[in-house]
This record gives structure tokens, sequence and C-alpha cells, in this order.
């Protein structure tokens, strides 16, 4: 009976600690997006829509993406993009110019309306291995919404990087 009756410390001492481990965290965005995706608004750094359109997102005035660059050699620049009909009734052909971290590598002139394809080689003094990327594509002509007066370039369904 006198051994059930034994006092109890008030506290105990917490257990010993152990640093977290040095966990590495992954590149803030890939090589390559795609507009529809949940998770593309990470890539964007401005000048684009705040919301895709089901599989594309509106492009405006000076649009930039944000890439993380391959470890390759080569390394192509790609994009699916389109100049609707509607937009170059009123524009013309236009004319992208891309630049990868702020050095202008290409002039890409649309005479067409409709979807194009795109791929050049990304300049491998301009490119980073490992590390992020910046990639504008700055239209020359705007088709300017009635509604908004949103300058409205193109329509932008993929971009990013391939070995």
């Amino acid at each position: 009976l006198c051994a059930g009756c034994s006092s109890l410390p008030d506290s105990f001492p917490p257990p010993p600690q152990r640093p977290a481990p040095d966990v590495q965290a992954g590149p803030p965005v890939g090589y390559f997006v795609y507009m529809g995706d949940p998770e593309s608004d990470r890539y964007i750094v401005q000048g684009f829509a705040s919301k895709s359109e089901g599989t594309w997102r509106w492009a405006y005035e000076h649009p930039v993406l944000q890439f993380w660059g391959p470890d390759a050699k080569q390394v192509q620049f790609f994009m699916d993009f389109s100049i609707p009909e509607r937009t170059f009734r009123e524009t013309g052909p236009v004319t992208l110019t891309l630049s990868l971290n702020g050095e202008v590598f290409d002039h890409l002139r649309c005479a067409q309306p409709g979807q194009q394809s795109y791929s050049h080689e990304a300049p491998a003094g301009l490119m980073r291995r490992n590390a992020l990327n910046v990639v504008s594509i700055d239209p020359d002509k705007f088709w300017v919404s009635k509604e908004d007066g949103a300058k409205h370039g193109f329509v932008l369904v993929r971009a990013g990087f391939s070995e």
C-alpha cells in the first residue's frame, strides 16, 4: 500500500534536441511551363494575364518568364503560342523580340495569325546552367481591348528549355 503512494517529480526535462538535417530545397521553378498548369504563376515574372484561359494565357506588354536552366551544354528555348485572328486583323504582322537574362537573342516575325511553334538554341554565353534564367518575349504591336484598355500581344500555351 505504501509503494503506491510515491510522489512523482513535478516536471520532466525535455528530450535532447537534434538539429534538423540539412535538406537542400529544389529549384523554385522547372525547365518549362504549360500555361494551363496550376503552378504556372510561379514562372511568371510579369506581363501575363492573372489567370489561365484553360490551356493558354494572354501575354501583355513586356511579358517575362523565369526558368531553371538545365545542366547541359546545348539547350533549346521553345514555345508554342498563337497570334489570334481577331487581333491580327488590327495589328498585322507582329515581331517578337526574345531576350535571355537581359540580352536579345532573336527576333521572330509572325506574318500569319494562328498557332505557331518556335525553337532557337539558347546562346551559351547567356544561359545560366543550374540557375534561374529570365526570358522576355516582347511584341512590337498590341491589340488594345476596348473593354479595359489592356494591350494584348499574343497567347502563350507553353514555353521553356529542352536539351
